[in-house]
């Protein structure tokens, strides 16, 4: 790899994380927003419908935009838009304004995850091919967990005002776009920009059973992050009396980090093996997330249990990811990202909408029995789908690329 092949590598890979870092850092200050906006908990979780419902729409009409705009111009572009959310944080005054922010970071990174991701897949093609994967599936625990906890640092321990720390991501993201003009075009552009607008996904030949089982690790794990994602402020705040946007943040990313290492992982083991195993033990520990808090009121074993889990969860969804991408051609990618994370983004935003249009205020041991309760089902159907081995996909089943 030549060195403006490496720097454009980088540039997108880097690309792809700093934009879940912008959509990471509000989270940590969700309790600070609440007492100064007066929010109740179906308003969190509005909110956080309204950032997931950012991602479905471009996943649902624009995967594809990079097939006919190029990689590297989509990637600018979506990143411009990352920038517009970060200003609209950079001066939030109101609820209004914190939904429209999360809405446009939601849009970003929606695009993100099938379009750049597609491009740092392509960009990696004379690497080894766990390494594309790997970085596409840790690329938003990577971002969101240090999004957390810089902004929770910083905002609670400096004298730095969300203003100046939102400008500086700002900031951080035009360096990323500088970056990625050094990239290489992979995709050569092709007319049908307005045809491709309707929705249209794509799955590998002989792989609908795969991606059946696929989506219920998708949609049982991401919904237990949309929890972590909306209350854990929340939780930190109002049931152990600690207002500290650091340890808020760092309980957060205790469902995420870690999911880095059982990405890292995943390329040991058989997709069935990953999928049962890894999802298996993830339901056990969200139950045992549950049990930590009901049974024994102990922040510190809940997030034990968060670490534990975030590693199955890479196991799971890279292992599936892997297999699906391996079964695609290169012209496949961005349909099936977008199918891939429009699943997990689902799974993750149907329940914070459930839970932000239930009448009553309900606790947040109620809410996350529910959650919980819902990975379990999840887990037992995948049990089902994937009890005998997947199909094989021949050669002369996948495209030449």
């Amino acid at each position: 790899m030549n060195a403006r092949n490496a720097i454009g590598f980088v540039g997108a890979a880097g690309a792809l994380i700093v934009l879940y870092f912008a959509s990471g850092s509000p989270i940590p200050l969700y309790s600070v927003y609440q007492e100064q906006l007066g929010l109740s908990h179906g308003d969190l979780s509005m909110v956080s419908m309204y950032y997931l419902l950012g991602t479905v729409i471009p996943l649902m009409f624009l995967p594809r935009i990079s097939d006919h705009l190029g990689r590297r111009p989509a990637t600018v572009m979506i990143l411009l838009v990352s920038i517009c959310g970060c200003i609209t944080f950079a001066y939030l005054s109101n609820p209004e304004m914190l939904m429209i922010g999360r809405l446009i970071q939601g849009i970003a990174s929606g695009l993100g995850s099938s379009t750049i991701a597609a491009y740092v897949v392509d960009l990696s093609s004379d690497m080894p091919r766990w390494i594309g994967p790997m970085i596409t599936s840790s690329a938003p625990t990577l971002g969101l967990s240090t999004g957390c906890f810089v902004s929770g640092g910083i905002i609670n321990y400096t004298s730095v005002s969300s203003t100046s720390y939102f400008e500086a991501v700002a900031v951080v993201v035009v360096v990323f776009i500088v970056l990625v003009l050094f990239a290489r075009e992979t995709m050569q552009r092709k007319p049908g920009l307005v045809r491709s607008l309707r929705p249209r996904f794509t799955l590998p030949p002989n792989s609908l059973r795969l991606f059946a089982a696929s989506s219920m690790a998708f949609v049982g794990t991401w919904a237990l992050g949309g929890f972590a994602q909306s209350f854990s402020s929340t939780l930190v705040a109002e049931q152990f009396g600690i207002h500290d946007t650091f340890i808020a943040a760092a309980v957060y990313t205790s469902l995420l980090l870690s999911n880095i290492v059982g990405s890292f992982f995943a390329k040991r083991f058989d997709v069935r093996v990953a999928q049962r195993w890894g999802f298996g033990l993830f339901a056990l520990c969200a139950v045992m997330m549950l049990v930590s808090l009901t049974v024994f009121d102990s922040l510190a074993m809940y997030v034990v249990f968060s670490v534990v889990a975030a590693v199955c969860q890479g196991i799971a969804f890279t292992g599936s990811v892997t297999e699906l991408l391996g079964r695609s051609s290169q012209a496949q990618r961005s349909g099936v990202f977008s199918l891939i994370y429009l699943t997990s983004y689902g799974g993750s935003a149907i329940p914070n909408l459930v839970v932000g249009l239930i009448p009553g205020e309900y606790s947040l041991y109620t809410i996350l029995t529910g959650y919980v309760v819902l990975v379990v089902a999840m887990y037992v159907v995948m049990l089902a789908l994937s009890a005998k081995p997947y199909p094989k996909v021949e050669a002369r089943d996948v495209p030449v690329q």
